[in-house]
């Protein structure tokens, strides 16, 4: 960091509406029904400038129902409109906004790049395997979705270069699905992420696909019955909805369940927060993962420096934001033979198209 960060003078907050051109559903996700609660992407950004016009910029990844956690997009919007309504404990995705802009402005003044702020001085890797997240499928064309369905999405996945995918499962969507995916793709890391949608009846199903996968996120919301999936199977077991906090997550940790634990900056309150989580894991032991948020451009920069830190030990979630959405004013991941190339250029990432911005934006404080 310079050693006199740059004050800001301006601040401005926008609400965004991105297009999608895929809709990626997770157990969280679904009405009673089955049908998606909500489709494209709201999602708040935070702009500082200072006196010499530098700008930087920070993402809110609340998504656009409080779902997956009790924060979502149009409050955030107004939580950060009004700061004085900003409690990083009640709003942390809010704070971490924040937090991006101001790390994203003093970085670009003092011309360093996030990955070399959050290492400081350890080594990182400088390309990380691309991965894909597949969502639930949907029915088309008035027909039930398949495995072949499914089969195919993973398949035009791994044509454009995915290294890693993660399968998003249901209950009555497991086993049969993992195993289609494992057998005909037999080179690639797949893992799987229930949302905490599995129960007592689907243990034996998910432990019997276990020696299949990399990876199994949060299976069930029930701690004991995590307990005993990890006492039949080698596969390691990654907490995400079960551990909101970084309070949580060394609660898990401390309570000794053999767990480890998917790391999300956006939710953690920030990347500074995170950092200091994973030291903690890493310290530990801990197997850990990097998780996304579906964020734009700007997230994915962030998000893959931060995946770039030493002590991470899973395949985490990081993918061009262009796998779901189909306009972001932010410039995306650089992707170059199945990898990821972690960003180097001074602040978290590279500034956006201005006109695409306000061409998005449909709320502005």
């Amino acid at each position: 960091m310079p050693r006199a960060a740059p004050v800001p003078v301006e601040r401005e907050v926008r609400l965004l509406d991105l297009p999608t051109h895929e809709s990626l559903r997770a157990a969280h996700d679904l009405t009673d029904t089955g049908a998606a609660v909500s489709s494209g992407r709201r999602l708040v950004v935070v702009g500082l400038r200072d006196a010499d016009r530098n700008v930087g910029w920070g993402e809110c990844s609340a998504l656009n129902a409080p779902t997956y956690s009790p924060e979502w997009a149009d409050d955030a919007f107004a939580v950060l409109a009004d700061s004085d309504r900003l409690d990083p404990a009640a709003h942390p995705m809010a704070a971490a906004a924040e937090e991006m802009a101001r790390l994203d402005l003093a970085l670009r003044v003092g011309g360093r790049s996030l990955v070399a702020h959050l290492a400081d001085g350890r080594p990182t890797v400088d390309r990380l395997p691309m991965a894909a997240v597949v969502g639930l499928p949907a029915a088309t064309a008035g027909r039930p979705a398949s495995v072949d369905d499914l089969v195919g999405d993973v398949g035009r996945r791994v044509d454009a270069g995915a290294r890693r995918v993660k399968l998003k499962v249901v209950p009555g969507w497991l086993g049969g699905p993992v195993r289609a995916v494992t057998d005909a793709f037999a080179d690639l890391e797949v893992q799987v992420d229930a949302n905490g949608s599995l129960g007592p009846d689907d243990l034996d199903e998910l432990a019997g696909v276990a020696d299949r996968l990399s990876a199994i996120e949060q299976p069930f919301t029930d701690v004991d019955l995590t307990r005993r999936l990890a006492g039949s199977c080698p596969t390691p077991i990654l907490f995400d909805e079960g551990t909101p906090t970084a309070a949580d997550i060394r609660s898990l940790v401390d309570a000794d369940l053999g767990l480890g634990v998917v790391l999300k900056p956006p939710r953690l309150g920030g990347l500074g927060a995170a950092a200091e989580v994973l030291a903690w894991c890493a310290e530990r032991g801990v197997p850990t993962a990097a998780g996304g948020m579906l964020e734009c451009g700007l997230g994915r920069h962030a998000l893959a420096a931060f995946a770039a830190l030493p002590g991470l030990t899973i395949t985490g979630d990081v993918s061009p934001a262009r796998q779901w959405l189909a306009a972001d004013p932010w410039p995306d991941l650089a992707v170059t033979d199945g990898e990821i190339v972690v960003p180097g250029e001074p602040g978290v990432a590279p500034i956006p198209d201005l006109d695409e911005l306000d061409r998005l934006t449909v709320a502005r404080y």
